[in-house]
């Protein structure tokens, strides 16, 4: 999450902000068209309907400090929640049914078992004005093991009727479950699916790892934009809500005519009628449900590509003004080259395209929802938006095993946006790594493999003790080891969820088990290590 609500919100665009502060810098398309892979043009604009008021883009660098002022960040208007999700389907203490949880230590009542998604067909009818929605949502998947019960994860809304394979099944909700029965049990081993049509007003979710904000589906300003990490997308949609099962998207959204809806994969059909438009998006990659998104508001589309083809669409407000579109195109317009710099280190970027959606407003933390990240008008910055980048390696191609691991992403992330801030600013990396020691123990921030659920986001501990770990790695190690490591990492789990054992067997086996105690020292010592190497 720089991506995300990973810290509390004002002091997660700050703290990322800090180390760039040395630098002084700081489609419409016709209806009934299919798209091929959503190509475009370079640098192309199709403009869309006005959309709501914007604050001007930040695009100096923030002073060097860790909570941001109350004035550069606001964050949504709360909506109703479902508390009931931080008391029990969140609680460790407080077992889910067999079938419900796929057993992560933090989250037990998250992900189910039984069966392995394979792909997800959801057909989403959004009322911008009034803020409901009727789903339809599709699960394909295969049972592994025969199923008297499918239990989905569902928080909210109002489910109308199920079926599987076709055929009505009974259903009941218990806490953030929708537990489906079918009229005869799915054998083991077989492919099923299940329809679930739902219909409301999506509720926040009160997750107790975000403290500081409520997830999932956000209706401000005339903007519907979605931010799920951990939980929150069983706030809009049934699913097995967890990073081990990941599978393919489909996500068509029906808007008023005037407005734009933006999702994860790449646009492959536009349509209109009787005064609505549908987008269909098609995520080709396994994906985790907490990095699937919605964005419905009035943007428009620019397009830029990397020396190799790749597509970067970015949605911006289309009320800009002239000066703000372009102060805000120029801020996009590092990421071809935070690409390019990445695919030299750790490969082929791993999806079929890329890109940024800025929201007209503020919200205090960016979101590395997958190929399409998510930032406010204050997060512009080179940093953040390389944070953004690296999630789609790690975070997204690969991600946890268990949400107790979530160094692997935030310190991957956060530290391989600094490379690309040395290298694209001139900066010394020891030099911004010594500024980030030093304010690792000012915070006295705590081991990042032995943290609380209410630590996901600890910004000292997850995000730059988590930094520092992998630089003390580097360091030790060297560049091409290190680089070696990294590879492997993402290569042996794409498109899956990694481990910190599974890290570590490859750090032994590259540079053996002086690197490996160094890797421990940093992971699970009380007290942050005297020495980076």
């Amino acid at each position: 999450m720089h991506g995300w609500m990973k810290a509390a919100a004002s002091v997660l665009a700050v703290a990322l902000a800090l180390s760039a502060c040395s630098t002084g810098e700081d489609d419409a398309v016709p209806a009934a068209t299919t798209l091929p892979s959503d190509a475009s043009p370079a640098v192309t604009t199709t403009a869309a309907s006005p959309a709501t008021k914007a604050l001007p883009p930040e695009t100096t660098a923030l002073p060097p400090t860790t909570a941001a002022p109350e004035s550069t960040t606001t964050t949504a208007p709360e909506a109703e929640t479902t508390d009931a999700v931080a008391d029990a389907a969140a609680d460790p203490d407080v077992s889910p049914p067999p079938g419900a949880g796929i057993g992560d230590s933090f989250y037990p009542w998250l992900g189910n078992s039984g069966y392995d998604v394979i792909h997800y067909e959801l057909k989403l009818d959004v009322d911008p004005d009034t803020n409901t929605l009727d789903g339809i949502t599709t699960v394909h998947g295969v049972s592994t093991g025969e199923l008297e019960k499918i239990y989905l994860d569902l928080s909210g809304l109002d489910v109308s009727s199920v079926t599987v394979d076709g055929v009505a099944a009974e259903f009941s909700r218990e806490q953030a479950e929708l537990i489906v029965r079918p009229a005869t049990p799915v054998p083991a081993g077989i492919g099923f699916t299940v329809e679930v049509a739902y219909s409301g007003t999506p509720e926040r979710i009160n997750d107790p790892g975000v403290p500081f904000a409520r997830i999932g589906w956000f209706n401000q300003n005339g903007v519907i934009f979605t931010a799920n990490e951990p939980s929150g997308s069983m706030s809009w949609f049934p699913s097995n809500n967890h990073p081990t099962d990941k599978a393919t998207f489909t996500i068509a959204i029906t808007v008023p005519e005037h407005s734009t809806a933006a999702s994860t994969g790449v646009l492959v059909e536009e349509s209109a009628a009787d005064g609505r438009r549908t987008f269909t998006w098609q995520m080709n990659d396994p994906m985790a449900t907490y990095l699937a998104a919605v964005y419905i508001g009035e943007f428009e589309r620019h397009t830029q590509e990397t020396r190799d083809g790749l597509i970067i669409r970015d949605y911006i407000p289309s009320s800009l003004t002239d000066e703000q579109r372009q102060a805000t195109l120029e801020a996009l317009s590092v990421t071809p080259g935070a690409i390019e710099f990445f695919e030299e280190l750790l490969g082929p970027y791993p999806f079929d395209a890329y890109g940024t959606l800025v929201l007209p407003f503020s919200i205090g933390f960016a979101m590395e929802n997958q190929t399409l990240s998510l930032h406010g008008d204050r997060t512009l910055i080179p940093l953040i938006i390389a944070h953004e980048l690296a999630h789609q390696w790690f975070g997204n191609a690969v991600s946890p095993g268990d949400w107790s691991e979530i160094w692997l992403n935030e310190g991957f992330a956060h530290y391989l946006a600094f490379l690309y801030l040395a290298d694209y600013g001139g900066h010394d990396i020891a030099a911004l790594m010594a500024n980030e020691l030093q304010a690792a123990r000012n915070a006295n921030a705590g081991p990042p493999g032995s943290i609380t659920v209410a630590q996901l986001f600890d910004f000292p501990t997850v995000y730059q003790r988590s930094t520092l770990t992998l630089y003390a790695l580097h360091r030790h190690v060297g560049d091409e080891t290190f680089f070696e490591i990294l590879r492997q990492h993402y290569q042996r789990s794409d498109g899956g969820t990694a481990t910190t054992p599974d890290f570590m067997a490859i750090v032994a086996q590259h540079a053996g088990p002086d690197a490996v105690a160094l890797l421990a020292s940093w992971l699970y010592s009380p007290e942050i290590p005297t020495t980076l190497d």
